[in-house]
């Protein structure tokens, strides 16, 4: 296991790479810079040193074997957000933009959400409605340029998921019924089936049945990124989808500083000691994406309130959080799983965990 210095060495790393605005209270809504801002975790990032990686490194004066630590952590790769009302996003300046091209001619046949946002009314109600997006986070890249941290795969502010563009399925879930899993009850129950569930990944459609206004956006959420990271059929997503495993360049081989290729994960070679000028230099690197689910996954709360820790949901019978949205509007950062080799150069033999 790491010791303490390598891992407050690695936390500050990741704090100064996602550093951004002060954080600021603006109601129901959040700027991408407030998001930022509230992306640093130590609880969420989940550092550690989880095996080993092996490499046969080779030069004109032989080969050698050289080992370097596998790590695992996790990356706020979404932000996902879950709202009652079409076009009322809690995060204007990173969803609004992506839709409002779509949002007339999707309401025309799709019709707006449940809406009631009174407080007792959202406690007491049965049938709560959401809509959820999936966008990619706006720290995603920014974290995985450091030596000790893996590379994040998500693209920011890119849209994975709009649930108002999937308006047909995500409201009638016609194909979703049919599923094995939305036949059998229990199968994929968030929180523990039948004490205290929170409801049910399958359908995976923005109609929850579940009084606690809370733990409705919380199952729609679990929904939308279940569509996007695992099985989309019937669907409408985006078109970029993360790769699971694999080797994977990165760096921007025109970038003309060596600040500017650092910040495209490349590395920066000098060419010359007289104008320090120099070339940009992709690098290679290993790294496997976890395949989390409804009982690992991780989520951190943005809105209503920002809290530093994360939660997976329903593992609480109670809704953990001393509020519940009166508008109806919540937001997360959903941390994904990674695994990946310190880079040592040459080619990787084999990796394993502790």
């Amino acid at each position: 296991m790491a010791n303490n210095f390598t891992v407050r060495t690695v936390l500050a790393i990741f704090l100064l790479a996602i550093s951004g605005l002060p954080l600021l209270c603006r109601g129901d809504t959040l700027t991408t810079g407030e998001i930022i801002s509230r992306s640093y975790s130590e609880m969420c990032l989940e550092w550690k040193i989880s095996g080993m990686c092996i490499w046969l490194k080779c030069s004109l004066f032989g080969c050698r074997i050289v080992t370097t630590p596998r790590i695992s952590h996790r990356l706020p790769d979404f932000v996902v957000a879950a709202y009652p009302q079409t076009g009322h996003s809690p995060w204007p300046a990173g969803i609004r933009q992506v839709i409002e091209e779509k949002t007339q001619i999707t309401e025309v046949f799709s019709g707006g959400g449940i809406t009631g946002v009174g407080a007792t009314r959202l406690l007491h109600d049965e049938l709560k409605f959401n809509e959820v997006d999936v966008i990619g986070g706006p720290v995603a890249q920014q974290s995985g340029v450091q030596r000790f941290l893996c590379r994040s795969l998500s693209q920011p502010l890119f849209p994975y998921f709009i649930s108002l563009h999937d308006a047909l399925e995500w409201r009638n879930g016609l194909a979703e019924s049919k599923r094995r899993e939305a036949l059998h009850p229990g199968l994929r129950e968030i929180g523990s089936w039948p004490d205290f569930s929170w409801g049910s990944v399958f359908p995976r459609t923005g109609f929850v049945i579940q009084a606690h206004a809370g733990k409705a956006a919380a199952v729609a959420s679990q929904r939308a990124i279940d569509i996007v990271l695992r099985d989309n059929t019937a669907h409408v997503t985006g078109k970029q989808t993360l790769p699971m495993s694999g080797q994977f360049s990165r760096g921007d081989v025109t970038a003309m500083s060596a600040q500017d290729c650092s910040r495209s994960g490349g590395r920066w070679q000098q060419t010359s000691k007289l104008n320090n000028s120099g070339q940009c230099m992709q690098q290679v690197w290993h790294q496997w994406l976890g395949s989390g689910n409804e009982k690992t996954d991780r989520w951190q709360m943005l809105l209503p309130h920002s809290t530093n820790r994360c939660e997976t949901f329903g593992e609480q019978p109670e809704w953990p959080h001393p509020q519940v949205s009166r508008s109806g509007q919540y937001l997360w950062n959903y941390w994904v799983q990674y695994k990946c080799c310190v880079k040592a150069g040459g080619i990787l033999l084999k990796h394993f965990d502790f």
